[in-house]
């Protein structure tokens, strides 16, 4: 059996009324290292100028540890084991509507570098994350879930 082409471009025109019609599934990272997690600055929309995780749309064939690692890799990072987190919907103004699935990997090596979606990096900590603004409202959720989930699993015996 062939292996299914991992890109596939169409018009302008036919992806904004697909995304007017259907979720796009994305994954998004939480990137840790320590007790820190890396935020990039978004350039793009929907999302444009807020701090944002890690990821971007699944392609065709991919998985969703896939997904991240490339994602990861594409802003530089190289990470570990992408675990999943949940699924987080996003329904933005205009009409798109995205269905986010969240995985958290650990940090091997590598430094952020500016992509076309992400200016900047910054890694923060639960406690520093106020002062980095404005941070996406969907991705707030995910980090919520994230340390909520940690807190129990680092309190079990």
């Amino acid at each position: 059996m062939p292996k299914p082409k991992s890109r596939v471009d169409i018009t302008p025109r036919c992806w904004n009324e697909l995304t007017k019609k259907m979720p796009i599934p994305c994954v998004d990272t939480i990137v840790h290292r320590d007790d820190r997690v890396l935020l990039g600055y978004r350039t793009i929309p929907p999302y444009r100028n807020v701090w944002a995780l890690l990821g971007g749309r699944m392609r065709y064939g991919e998985s969703f540890e896939d997904t991240s690692i490339r994602n990861c890799r594409e802003s530089g990072v190289t990470v570990q084991k992408p675990r999943y987190l949940g699924i987080f919907p996003v329904k933005f103004p205009r009409g798109r509507h995205d269905l986010t699935i969240c995985t958290a990997a650990k940090y091997i090596s590598g430094e952020p570098k500016p992509t076309h979606e992400l200016s900047r990096y910054a890694w923060t900590t639960r406690r520093g994350l106020h002062k980095i603004h404005p941070i996406g409202g969907n991705y707030l959720k995910m980090l919520r879930a994230w340390w909520s989930m940690r807190g129990k699993t680092a309190n079990k015996p």
